[in-house]
């Protein structure tokens, strides 16, 4: 994490908490307030007002644009539209009134954890999180295999990462012993960094990596998981995310940040049913993940009624995957605790493993960002009656 003096913007109507945040920010080495007249915004913390439906596409403009470093929103209650609308967009932080000094220095250190790995130009692995439309249908089973295969490919070049819930399994696929888990890194997510990290890693004897999930905690908030799965983009070439189904109003981190969302279904109408309602549900908080969405069909005996063409058109889409049906194999790798690509590497299901992982061998190129003109947008009227936020008129 880099060492640089964040400047901040502030844009509050509250004049006890724009005074407060003055003194915190005076007080703090990491930050300072931005100079108005080097047109610089920094880190723009913006209380939503009257003009909020004004200034909010302004705001996200200039964030996409880079015009500014990141965005938080603040004041005594957050209106789910405006944070729903914020989240999609990329800002990630809200502060509540009374801001206590503790959330803003960990907003803060958020931001810069964020900056100092978008400023790495190195390349950054890919995520691979894998999901089903209800438990049972294999999921874990598909990740923890691939995540082998991909190992096998690539020694202690990839992690698998558990935030399957309510508990994870995947200890028992790989008989393994560990001490910690991504519990431990939530203690302090401030200290985050790739010592830090490693040192919660598990290490199994074939050189697969594994972060296992605690017992009976819940998720990481969505920022902390972004900054885990940004320092493990650093570090490992494959990151292969065992999660659960969507439920709520935003989308999960794995799945939002992953180069790859592997459907795992099987051919029953139910299931189908299941698997159209859960890819549907992220489209629409993300329309960006219909590219990265691929559909394995898991368990496929060849007396099924309903063929994987079949499925393929229910959901319009290609299924480029079909596992065949395996459970006596399935059941004594897992009873040896050992993956079935390990147990039983000739078989079918662990071939069509195979073809999965020599498919994620490639890596998609960095986004450029553009840049257009910001400066000034938020500057306060020093002369103004009031000392509201301006909107378009700026």
């Amino acid at each position: 994490m880099n060492n640089r003096i964040i400047p901040v913007t502030l844009a509050l109507n509250d004049p006890e908490e724009q005074k407060k945040l003055e003194r915190i920010i005076a007080s703090s080495y990491m930050v300072r307030l931005a100079d108005e007249d080097a047109g610089e915004t920094g880190v723009l913390i913006y209380e939503p007002g009257e003009t909020v439906d004004e200034d909010l596409p302004h705001i996200i403009h200039a964030l996409e644009a880079a015009e500014a470093e990141d965005v938080y929103l603040a004041g005594h209650k957050a209106d789910t539209d405006i944070l729903i609308r914020a989240m999609r967009s990329g800002i990630r932080e809200f502060l509540q009134y009374p801001i206590e000094e503790n959330d803003f220095r960990a907003a803060i250190m958020r931001t810069a954890m964020r900056e100092s790995l978008a400023g790495d130009e190195t390349e950054k692995g890919k995520i691979i999180t894998v999901l089903s439309g209800k438990p049972g249908l294999g999921a874990t089973t598909v990740a923890v295999n691939l995540a082998w295969r991909l190992n096998e490919r690539f020694p202690s070049r990839t992690l698998l990462l558990d935030l399957r819930r309510p508990a994870g399994e995947i200890p028992y696929f790989l008989d393994l012993k560990y001490e910690y888990t991504w519990g431990d890194l939530m203690q302090d997510i401030s200290r985050l960094d790739t010592t830090y990290l490693q040192s919660v890693v598990t290490e199994h004897e074939s050189g697969l990596h594994v972060l296992p999930a605690p017992g009976g905690d819940p998720r990481p908030d969505p920022q902390s998981l972004y900054l885990i799965l940004e320092q493990l983009r650093m570090i490992y070439d494959f990151v292969v995310v065992d999660t659960g189904d969507v439920t709520g109003d935003d989308l999960p981190k794995e799945i939002e940040d992953a180069d790859t969302i592997l459907m795992v279904m099987q051919l029953t109408l139910p299931c189908l049913a299941r698997t159209s309602r859960l890819m549907e549900a992220i489209r629409s908080m993300d329309p960006d993940a219909e590219r990265r969405m691929r559909v394995v069909a898991n368990r496929v005996t060849k007396d099924s009624t309903i063929a994987v063409a079949d499925a393929a058109d229910v959901l319009s889409r290609e299924i480029p995957w079909a596992i065949p049906e395996d459970g006596s194999s399935a059941l004594s790798a897992l009873n040896q605790g050992a993956p079935l690509v390990a147990a039983y590497p000739k078989s079918a299901a662990a071939k069509e493993i195979l073809k999965i992982a020599k498919s994620m061998d490639k890596r998609e190129k960095a986004k450029k960002k553009l840049s257009l003109p910001f400066a000034g947008l938020f500057r306060r009227k020093k002369n103004a009656s009031d000392d509201k936020l301006a909107g378009v008129a700026l």
